[in-house]
């Protein structure tokens, strides 16, 4: 028999469904068949009693085969007629009260238990049926009718507090998943500000790195030299690079593209697979491919580039010195 799933933290009566409740069940059937037997001189006839024995058996098969925290339509239905029928077989035939009456408390329970899983209408409908069933036997037999009566009343509440009490939890659910709903939008607020922070630190750490001496030395009002301006100019590539290439923003890389624009070389890195990560298995042939391309490089312009994915090629590297070249990564 297998159970449904239920997302961890819903509040949805598990034991209603559980080992525990089905053996807590059978054991209820088992006492009250026996206590029906052993009721069998206060009846005219013991082949009802059988009957209702072998119908209310098969009402707890089928519930407890059925494990959906919400029984099924069909099951509910079955369950609720032929706890009617049961009823209906087994009233005439009592002679007297006490335990020779006990299909009605058992219908009872039937009905109290779709309550509680969530088949409130159908359960009144078939505990509805049974009191008519009943009191209907009740005003048929000379003397009974407050019997009868009596016998209602005291499984109404049965039902009554089946239906209550699913109310109830279905209504603490729905509390709990608003409740949860809000932590978890205000978790992900958190996480996301957590993040900008981080990144803006990264940020400003890659800004320090590149010309933090630089930008010190222009506060202090010391002169710039051309040598200065042309590693600001760098840093400035260098700064571009890790918003347009991020994924190449390492530091062999940085290295050799430093070293490609010291010597006069124009360095453009693309990244058009981000937020896609690179395969890793691609990782070390393109930094090793991309370091030895812009170590190569005198003058003229190198472009290396991510592909996006999904493509038969991971990366491209077009330079274009004193001839032309191209190097392709294939996918992994």
């Amino acid at each position: 028999m297998t159970r449904e799933t239920t997302p961890r933290g819903r509040l949805d009566l598990p034991q209603i469904t559980g080992l525990g409740a089905h053996l807590l069940i059978w054991n209820y059937f088992v006492t009250i068949s026996v206590l029906a037997l052993l009721s069998l001189d206060d009846v005219h006839s013991a082949v009802p009693v059988w009957i209702s024995i072998a119908l209310f058996g098969s009402v707890w098969f089928v519930l407890t085969h059925d494990a959906q925290p919400r029984v099924g339509l069909g099951v509910s239905i079955y369950v609720s007629v032929a706890c009617v029928v049961s009823t209906a077989i087994s009233s005439n035939n009592s002679i007297v009260g006490g335990f020779s009456q006990w299909y009605v408390g058992a219908g009872a329970l039937a009905m109290f238990y779709l309550s509680l899983r969530r088949r409130d209408l159908v359960a009144w409908l078939g505990f509805v049926g049974i009191a008519i069933t009943v009191l209907l036997w009740g005003l048929s037999t000379d003397g009974r009718l407050l019997e009868a009566i009596l016998l209602v009343a005291r499984q109404a509440p049965y039902v009554l507090v089946g239906s209550l009490f699913s109310f109830g939890m279905r209504r603490t659910r729905h509390r709990l998943d608003d409740i949860r709903s809000i932590e978890t939008s205000r978790a992900a607020a958190e996480a996301a500000a957590l993040a900008r922070t981080a990144e803006r630190s990264r940020r400003l750490a890659g800004l320090d790195a590149a010309v933090g001496a630089q930008l010190q030395r222009i506060a202090d009002g010391v002169e710039l030299t051309d040598d200065d301006r042309a590693e600001l100019v760098i840093a400035e590539a260098r700064l571009r690079d890790s918003l347009r290439a991020r994924q190449l923003d390492l530091p062999e890389i940085v290295s050799a593209v430093q070293r490609a624009r010291r010597r006069g070389a124009t360095v453009v890195l693309l990244d058009d697979r981000y937020p896609l990560p690179l395969p890793s298995a691609a990782l070390a042939a393109v930094t090793e491919a991309a370091v030895r391309t812009l170590d190569d490089a005198v003058t003229g312009a190198v472009t290396i580039r991510l592909l996006p994915a999904g493509r038969a090629l991971v990366a491209t590297m077009v330079t274009d010195d004193a001839g032309f070249s191209r190097i392709e990564i294939p996918a992994p």
